[in-house]
Protein backbone atom coordinates (compact mmCIF):
# COMPACT_ATOMS: atom_id res chain seq x y z
CA UNK A 1 0.00 0.00 0.00
CA UNK A 2 2.81 2.46 0.89
CA UNK A 3 4.51 1.72 -2.43
CA UNK A 4 1.25 2.36 -4.28
CA UNK A 5 0.80 5.72 -2.50
CA UNK A 6 4.36 6.66 -3.34
CA UNK A 7 3.91 5.90 -7.02
CA UNK A 8 0.64 7.84 -7.02
CA UNK A 9 2.37 10.94 -5.62
CA UNK A 10 5.21 10.66 -8.12
CA UNK A 11 2.72 10.30 -10.96
CA UNK A 12 0.88 13.40 -9.81
CA UNK A 13 4.12 15.36 -9.60
CA UNK A 14 5.12 14.23 -13.05
CA UNK A 15 1.77 15.24 -14.50
CA UNK A 16 1.27 18.56 -12.76
CA UNK A 17 4.72 19.53 -11.55
CA UNK A 18 5.48 21.17 -8.21
CA UNK A 19 4.32 24.74 -8.05
CA UNK A 20 4.37 24.97 -11.83
CA UNK A 21 7.80 23.34 -12.19
CA UNK A 22 8.59 20.23 -14.17
CA UNK A 23 9.53 17.14 -12.19
CA UNK A 24 13.13 17.39 -13.47
CA UNK A 25 13.39 21.00 -12.33
CA UNK A 26 11.90 20.14 -8.93
CA UNK A 27 14.49 17.40 -8.33
CA UNK A 28 17.26 19.68 -9.59
CA UNK A 29 16.29 22.38 -7.10
CA UNK A 30 16.23 19.86 -4.26
CA UNK A 31 19.47 18.05 -5.13
CA UNK A 32 21.44 21.10 -6.29
CA UNK A 33 20.08 24.11 -4.37
CA UNK A 34 20.50 27.49 -5.98
CA UNK A 35 23.27 29.50 -4.28
CA UNK A 36 22.15 32.38 -2.11
CA UNK A 37 24.05 34.91 -4.22
CA UNK A 38 21.77 34.08 -7.14
CA UNK A 39 18.69 34.93 -5.08
CA UNK A 40 19.77 38.42 -4.06
CA UNK A 41 18.86 40.09 -7.40
CA UNK A 42 15.29 38.80 -7.01
CA UNK A 43 14.84 41.14 -4.07
CA UNK A 44 14.45 43.84 -6.73
CA UNK A 45 11.94 41.84 -8.78
CA UNK A 46 8.81 43.58 -10.04
CA UNK A 47 6.75 40.78 -8.46
CA UNK A 48 6.08 41.16 -4.70
CA UNK A 49 5.95 37.40 -4.12
CA UNK A 50 9.37 36.94 -5.68
CA UNK A 51 10.82 39.77 -3.59
CA UNK A 52 9.33 38.31 -0.42
CA UNK A 53 10.55 34.77 -1.13
CA UNK A 54 14.04 36.03 -1.98
CA UNK A 55 14.21 38.01 1.25
CA UNK A 56 13.21 34.95 3.26
CA UNK A 57 15.76 32.74 1.48
CA UNK A 58 18.67 35.15 1.86
CA UNK A 59 17.87 35.79 5.54
CA UNK A 60 18.00 32.03 6.17
CA UNK A 61 21.66 31.93 5.07
CA UNK A 62 23.96 32.55 8.09
CA UNK A 63 26.74 33.81 5.84
CA UNK A 64 24.54 36.22 3.91
CA UNK A 65 23.18 37.69 7.16
CA UNK A 66 26.68 38.95 7.98
CA UNK A 67 27.14 40.88 4.75
CA UNK A 68 27.06 44.67 5.19
CA UNK A 69 25.60 45.07 1.71
CA UNK A 70 22.80 42.61 2.44
CA UNK A 71 21.99 44.44 5.67
CA UNK A 72 21.82 47.78 3.82
CA UNK A 73 19.51 46.25 1.24
CA UNK A 74 17.19 44.85 3.92
CA UNK A 75 17.06 48.22 5.70
CA UNK A 76 16.15 49.90 2.41
CA UNK A 77 13.44 47.38 1.57
CA UNK A 78 12.01 47.48 5.10
CA UNK A 79 11.50 51.22 4.91
CA UNK A 80 10.60 51.80 1.25
CA UNK A 81 8.99 48.79 -0.44
CA UNK A 82 5.38 49.36 -1.50
CA UNK A 83 4.15 45.90 -0.49
CA UNK A 84 3.55 45.36 3.27
CA UNK A 85 4.31 41.63 3.11
CA UNK A 86 7.67 42.38 1.47
CA UNK A 87 8.47 44.98 4.12
CA UNK A 88 7.53 42.43 6.80
CA UNK A 89 9.91 39.86 5.31
CA UNK A 90 12.74 42.40 5.40
CA UNK A 91 11.88 43.44 8.96
CA UNK A 92 11.84 39.83 10.17
CA UNK A 93 15.18 39.22 8.49
CA UNK A 94 16.73 42.22 10.24
CA UNK A 95 15.76 40.69 13.57
CA UNK A 96 18.47 38.05 13.08
CA UNK A 97 21.17 40.37 11.72
CA UNK A 98 23.85 42.47 13.41
CA UNK A 99 25.18 45.59 11.75
CA UNK A 100 24.96 49.32 11.27
CA UNK A 101 21.62 50.89 10.50
CA UNK A 102 19.44 48.02 11.67
CA UNK A 103 18.24 49.64 14.89
CA UNK A 104 17.40 52.90 13.12
CA UNK A 105 15.52 51.10 10.35
CA UNK A 106 13.46 49.00 12.73
CA UNK A 107 12.68 52.02 14.89
CA UNK A 108 11.54 53.96 11.83
CA UNK A 109 9.30 51.11 10.70
CA UNK A 110 7.82 50.69 14.18
CA UNK A 111 6.97 54.39 14.35
CA UNK A 112 6.02 55.24 10.77
CA UNK A 113 4.89 52.20 8.79
CA UNK A 114 1.24 52.46 7.76
CA UNK A 115 0.66 48.74 8.25
CA UNK A 116 0.00 47.52 11.81
CA UNK A 117 1.12 44.07 10.73
CA UNK A 118 4.55 45.41 9.69
CA UNK A 119 4.85 47.44 12.89
CA UNK A 120 4.14 44.31 14.92
CA UNK A 121 6.96 42.50 13.12
CA UNK A 122 9.28 45.45 13.78
CA UNK A 123 8.50 45.26 17.50
CA UNK A 124 9.19 41.52 17.53
CA UNK A 125 12.50 41.98 15.70
CA UNK A 126 13.65 44.68 18.12
CA UNK A 127 12.91 42.33 21.00
CA UNK A 128 14.60 39.36 19.36
CA UNK A 129 17.80 41.35 18.75
CA UNK A 130 17.95 42.22 22.45
CA UNK A 131 19.83 45.49 22.01
CA UNK A 132 18.93 47.79 24.95
CA UNK A 133 19.06 50.75 22.55
CA UNK A 134 15.80 49.45 21.11
CA UNK A 135 13.92 49.96 24.39
CA UNK A 136 12.98 53.62 23.70
CA UNK A 137 11.39 52.69 20.36
CA UNK A 138 9.40 49.90 21.98
CA UNK A 139 8.43 52.15 24.89
CA UNK A 140 7.09 54.74 22.47
CA UNK A 141 5.07 52.08 20.66
CA UNK A 142 3.58 50.76 23.90
CA UNK A 143 2.55 54.27 24.93
CA UNK A 144 1.42 55.81 21.65
CA UNK A 145 0.66 53.35 18.86
CA UNK A 146 -3.04 53.66 17.92
CA UNK A 147 -3.40 49.91 17.34
CA UNK A 148 -3.71 47.76 20.45
CA UNK A 149 -2.20 44.77 18.59
CA UNK A 150 0.99 46.76 17.99
CA UNK A 151 1.12 47.93 21.60
CA UNK A 152 0.69 44.33 22.73
CA UNK A 153 3.48 43.16 20.41
CA UNK A 154 5.79 45.84 21.79
CA UNK A 155 4.90 44.86 25.37
CA UNK A 156 5.75 41.26 24.57
CA UNK A 157 9.04 42.25 22.93
CA UNK A 158 10.15 44.13 26.05
CA UNK A 159 10.38 40.89 28.02
CA UNK A 160 13.68 40.11 26.29
CA UNK A 161 15.49 42.91 28.11
CA UNK A 162 16.85 42.54 31.64
CA UNK A 163 16.49 46.24 32.16
CA UNK A 164 14.55 48.29 34.71
CA UNK A 165 13.66 50.80 32.00
CA UNK A 166 11.79 48.05 30.15
CA UNK A 167 10.12 47.00 33.40
CA UNK A 168 8.93 50.53 34.09
CA UNK A 169 7.35 50.77 30.64
CA UNK A 170 5.51 47.51 31.26
CA UNK A 171 4.28 48.67 34.67
CA UNK A 172 2.72 51.73 33.04
CA UNK A 173 1.15 49.49 30.39
CA UNK A 174 -0.84 47.74 33.12
CA UNK A 175 -3.17 50.71 32.85
CA UNK A 176 -3.65 50.42 29.09
CA UNK A 177 -7.30 50.64 27.99
CA UNK A 178 -6.81 47.42 25.99
CA UNK A 179 -7.00 44.23 28.02
CA UNK A 180 -4.76 42.50 25.46
CA UNK A 181 -1.99 45.04 26.04
CA UNK A 182 -2.40 44.83 29.80
CA UNK A 183 -2.21 41.05 29.64
CA UNK A 184 0.98 41.03 27.57
CA UNK A 185 2.58 43.59 29.85
CA UNK A 186 1.74 41.49 32.90
CA UNK A 187 2.99 38.29 31.27
CA UNK A 188 6.25 40.04 30.32
CA UNK A 189 6.78 41.31 33.86
CA UNK A 190 6.25 37.82 35.25
CA UNK A 191 8.65 36.37 32.66
CA UNK A 192 11.34 38.95 33.42
CA UNK A 193 11.17 38.70 37.19
CA UNK A 194 9.68 35.33 38.07
CA UNK A 195 7.42 37.16 40.51
CA UNK A 196 3.83 36.21 41.31
CA UNK A 197 2.54 39.77 41.71
CA UNK A 198 -1.05 40.81 40.91
CA UNK A 199 -1.92 42.63 37.72
CA UNK A 200 -1.77 46.07 39.35
CA UNK A 201 0.79 48.81 38.82
CA UNK A 202 1.52 49.79 42.42
CA UNK A 203 2.75 46.37 43.67
CA UNK A 204 5.05 46.12 40.65
CA UNK A 205 6.39 49.62 41.23
CA UNK A 206 7.09 48.71 44.85
CA UNK A 207 8.90 45.58 43.74
CA UNK A 208 11.26 47.40 41.37
CA UNK A 209 12.01 50.04 44.01
CA UNK A 210 12.77 47.48 46.70
CA UNK A 211 14.66 44.90 44.62
CA UNK A 212 18.37 45.35 43.88
CA UNK A 213 18.39 42.40 41.50
CA UNK A 214 14.87 42.19 40.02
CA UNK A 215 15.87 39.83 37.20
CA UNK A 216 17.47 37.02 39.19
CA UNK A 217 14.63 34.67 38.23
CA UNK A 218 14.50 35.83 34.61
CA UNK A 219 12.81 33.39 32.26
CA UNK A 220 11.08 31.46 35.06
CA UNK A 221 7.54 32.84 35.25
CA UNK A 222 5.34 31.28 37.96
CA UNK A 223 2.14 29.44 37.02
CA UNK A 224 -0.70 31.79 36.19
CA UNK A 225 -2.75 32.35 39.36
CA UNK A 226 -6.45 31.78 39.69
CA UNK A 227 -8.90 33.93 41.55
CA UNK A 228 -11.14 36.92 41.12
CA UNK A 229 -8.40 39.43 41.96
CA UNK A 230 -6.35 38.25 38.96
CA UNK A 231 -9.09 38.60 36.38
CA UNK A 232 -8.97 41.57 34.01
CA UNK A 233 -11.24 44.51 34.70
CA UNK A 234 -14.23 45.01 32.43
CA UNK A 235 -13.47 48.50 31.17
CA UNK A 236 -15.75 48.88 28.16
CA UNK A 237 -19.33 50.05 28.12
CA UNK A 238 -22.01 47.82 26.51
CA UNK A 239 -22.05 49.76 23.23
CA UNK A 240 -18.27 49.78 22.85
CA UNK A 241 -18.15 46.06 23.68
CA UNK A 242 -20.74 45.22 20.99
CA UNK A 243 -18.95 47.35 18.42
CA UNK A 244 -15.73 45.53 19.22
CA UNK A 245 -17.32 42.20 18.33
CA UNK A 246 -17.75 43.37 14.74
CA UNK A 247 -14.44 45.22 14.42
CA UNK A 248 -12.04 43.96 11.78
CA UNK A 249 -8.86 42.25 12.83
CA UNK A 250 -5.58 43.89 11.80
CA UNK A 251 -4.74 41.00 9.50
CA UNK A 252 -8.17 41.16 7.89
CA UNK A 253 -7.56 44.81 7.09
CA UNK A 254 -4.28 43.89 5.43
CA UNK A 255 -6.07 41.60 2.97
CA UNK A 256 -8.44 44.29 1.73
Amino acid sequence: MKRLVGWTILAALAAGGCGGQSMDQWFKDKLVPEPTVAKVPRIESAKPDERREALQAVAADPGARQSANVIKLYCLVATTDKDPMVRSAAVRGLGDMQGEGILAALGLVLEKDESPYVRMDAAASLGRRGNPEGIPDLAKAVAKDPQSDVRAAAAEALRYFKDKAAGQVLVKALGDPSLAVEQKAWESLRYMTGQNIPRMAQPWEDFFVASEHPFEAYGKPPPMPEGQNQRPKFRKGPLEFIQGLFAKDVREQELE
